[in-house]
């Protein structure tokens, strides 16, 4: 099994300070041989000459040439592209979210990936009912739908995220409802199902055709955190990484495997990124 980074885990806190050549090359030095990019509309921007200290990039704005080759200089395969900038909050920012995602699509054709994973969009607050949210998870099904069907080769993933549009597993079953289109479902997001106190291997199951990107995160849970979400080194929070491993691992589907470490230190990130690496090939070689 091939595990890949989403280059979002080279930020910190918010703080996007990495340029886009020595995020790859950090990734590399992790033993990551694939990576899942993030497109920002309105971010950084690569060209000739030009090389920002950032690594969330708005790569339908900048020079593909030079990301490809500098992807294939650090010795990654791009995988996937997460696009920024899609929300069902705001019916005024329907269209904006349409040409995100249809942007996003053309880079993955030009950079040669299929799976495109996107946000849904913050919730007024955590943990609401699907009735509260079914105005808001119509209005993303029908926007995603605009493009998966304009864009069959591609494969959509919501992110499930705590305080999110899609957070929990009745947000998930009643949007794939609502999808006309078979080549979008979620982006099963591990560790927010533990901080949402989710079973999110139950959709896995339940619906594997409709699971084609699945982020593995380890969070914290309990009363004393500093924050809501603390994403840590897999293996040492909360997610049962071992029911995931066990309900994926039975089915033989394409999908894209991005992990993510968010809360440890800068100057552990990396050690905390090869270590969650290989925390989750050992648990797949013993499922």
């Amino acid at each position: 099994m091939r595990f890949s980074a989403i280059i979002h885990a080279m930020t910190q806190a918010g703080r996007d300070s990495l340029s886009f050549p020595r995020a790859l090359a950090a990734l590399a030095a992790c033993g990551f041989e694939s990576v899942m990019l993030l497109s920002r509309p309105g971010g950084p921007v690569l060209g000739a000459g030009a090389v920002p200290e950032a690594c969330l990039l708005d790569l339908a704005r900048s020079d593909l040439s030079l990301v490809r080759a500098q992807a294939d200089h650090a010795g990654v395969t791009i995988v996937g592209i997460y696009a920024a900038g899609v929300t069902a909050t705001d019916p005024d920012r329907v269209g904006e979210s349409i040409r995100a995602l249809r942007e996003v699509c053309q880079v993955a054709r030009r950079l040669g990936c299929r799976h495109v994973a996107h946000p849904g969009g913050r919730a007024e607050a955590p943990a609401m009912q699907v009735a509260d949210k079914r105005g808001q998870i119509q209005r993303l099904g029908r926007t995603v739908d605009v493009v998966a069907r304009d864009h069959r080769e591609m494969r959509f993933g919501v992110d499930v995220h705590y305080h999110g549009v899609i957070e929990s597993l009745a947000d998930c079953e009643y949007y794939l409802e609502q999808l006309a289109s078979d080549n979008a479902g979620i982006l099963l997001n591990t560790g927010h199902m533990t901080t949402c106190d989710q079973p999110g291997w139950e959709l896995v199951v339940k619906h594997p055709e409709r699971v084609p990107i699945i982020g593995w995160k380890d969070h914290l849970v309990g009363p004393d955190l500093e924050k809501s979400v603390v994403s840590v080194q897999l293996g040492t929070g909360a997610t049962p990484l071992e029911r995931y491993v066990q309900a994926v691992r039975a089915q033989s589907l394409e999908r894209v495997h991005v992990i993510n470490v968010e809360d440890a230190p800068p100057e552990d990130k990396q050690a905390a990124l090869r270590a969650s690496r290989e925390y989750l090939e050992r648990l797949w070689a013993s499922a």
